[in-house]
């Protein structure tokens, strides 16, 4: 019943942030789609990092992503360095405090899990993803957790989420527009994480802190 209840909430939420765009991704989308199993022979280059050692985080921007009201979280830090970026919707904790993702007051990828909703023991983080307006092809986004063991998971449509999150730009219904796709990264608790971003212009890689929610 737990299960039911993820599905069936974040399914509403996907679906309404989602109802002014073309959905264009899942798992099973492009399943024989060529471009993305080209994109899954490159291997992951994520680190790994020691228990009790710093997490390497990646610093992140509010000027890569424009402030338009079409874009969710269009303020918010974006990371990444182009043409694919996302963003951590919910609160930031740094050195003990904790702000809004909206602060200026920081520009690490350092998260917690606050607010985060918990079910089937695992957090369910809000992260929506954009691509430049002028990116067109396929997008794969892999990532795991690198100071011990845990899950990360994609979930934006489906019956449940995947490890390979696949999306397809462009996503919009103007030319001059970003894409944009709401999704959710599923974690199992704090620790130092990485994600892999392949497009067809390279590989991107963003490491970031979840610290607990309370």
């Amino acid at each position: 019943m737990r299960k039911l209840t993820f599905t069936v909430s974040v399914s509403l939420v996907i679906l309404t942030l989602s109802s002014c765009f073309r959905v264009t991704s899942g798992a099973d989308s492009f399943a024989d789609d060529p471009a993305f199993a080209q994109l899954k022979q490159r291997p992951l280059t994520l680190p790994v990092i020691r228990a009790g050692d710093r997490c390497p985080v990646t610093r992140g921007s509010r000027e890569s992503v424009p402030r338009e009201q079409y874009i969710f979280c269009s303020g918010c830090l974006w990371f990444g360095r182009g043409p694919v970026y996302f963003a951590w919707a919910w609160d930031f904790q740094v050195g003990g405090r904790v702000i809004g993702p909206l602060s200026n007051d920081v520009d690490d990828a350092t998260f917690s899990l606050r607010g985060a909703p918990y079910e089937s023991s695992v957090y369910q983080a809000k992260t929506p993803w954009v691509s430049k307006p002028d990116y067109d092809g396929p997008i794969l986004i892999r990532g795991k957790r690198l100071d011990g063991k845990g899950t990360l998971r994609f979930y934006d449509q489906g019956p449940k989420p995947v490890e390979d999150f696949k999306l397809k730009a462009p996503n919009r219904t103007d030319s001059t527009h970003w894409s944009f796709w709401p999704s959710y990264i599923i974690l199992s608790g704090p620790g130092c994480y990485g994600v892999q971003v392949d497009t067809l212009r390279g590989t991107d890689i963003v490491i970031f802190s979840v610290a607990p929610g309370n």
